[in-house]
C-alpha cells in the first residue's frame, strides 16, 4: 500500500554511499603525494619569503635610522632571524613559523649575518664577522628528494638590493627562465 502512493525510489542506497566514499578515498591516496610535496615547497618559499622580509626590512631601518643595522640568522641552520640597530632589537621572527625543517645555508660558510649601513648598502660587520652575501634555502632529501624540491636562493649586492631566484639545479630551467639565479 505505501509503494503505490510512492513508486518512485528517492535518496541513496547505502550501497551507492560506500561506492563514493570508497572512490574518494582512492583518490585522497592517488593525491597525497602530490600534497606533500606541494606542501613541503611551499615551506621553502615560506622560508624565503621571510628571510626576503627580514632583509628588507633590515636595509629599510638602516637608511630610516642612518644607522648600520644587522640581519643575525639565528638557531643554526634554520630560517629564524633577529634584526638589530646597536643593542636594540628591531624585531625577530622564529625559525618554526610556517618553515620546519627546511635547511639555510649561507655563502661565504658559516657567515651568520649581515649589516646595513645608512645609505642601504651591505657593510663590514661590527664584530669583523664575514657578511652573508648569499643564502640557500632547501629542504633535506629525507623529506622530500632533490629533484622534487624547488630550491631558492637569496642574493644580497654590495649596493644592499636583495634578490630572490631559483638555482639552476641540475639544468633544469632554460636559459630565458626569469627566476633563473644569473651568474
Amino acid at each position: 500500500m505505501l509503494n503505490d502512493r510512492f513508486p518512485f525510489q528517492r535518496g541513496v542506497s547505502i550501497i551507492e554511499s560506500m561506492i563514493v566514499v570508497a572512490l574518494v578515498a582512492i583518490l585522497l591516496i592517488l593525491a597525497l603525494p602530490a600534497g606533500n610535496e606541494w606542501l613541503s615547497n611551499s615551506r621553502i618559499r615560506t622560508a624565503g619569503d621571510g628571510m626576503l622580509a627580514g632583509l628588507q626590512l633590515a636595509r629599510a631601518e638602516a637608511v630610516r635610522r642612518n644607522a648600520v643595522v644587522e640581519l643575525e640568522i639565528t638557531g643554526g641552520n634554520t630560517a629564524g632571524w633577529t634584526i638589530r640597530a646597536g643593542n636594540e632589537v628591531v624585531q625577530s621572527r622564529g625559525a618554526g613559523e610556517g618553515t620546519g625543517n627546511v635547511v639555510v645555508v649561507t655563502s661565504p660558510g658559516g657567515a651568520t649575518k649581515v649589516s646595513f649601513d645608512g645609505l642601504g648598502r651591505r657593510t663590514a660587520n661590527a664584530d669583523g664577522s664575514a657578511a652573508i652575501n648569499r643564502i640557500a634555502i632547501d629542504l633535506p632529501t629525507s623529506v622530500l628528494p632533490a629533484d622534487r624540491t624547488t630550491n631558492l636562493e637569496l642574493r644580497i649586492g654590495v649596493g644592499g638590493q636583495v634578490l630572490i631566484c631559483l638555482p639552476d639545479v641540475e639544468g633544469r630551467l632554460n636559459a630565458q627562465d626569469v627566476r633563473k639565479c644569473q651568474n
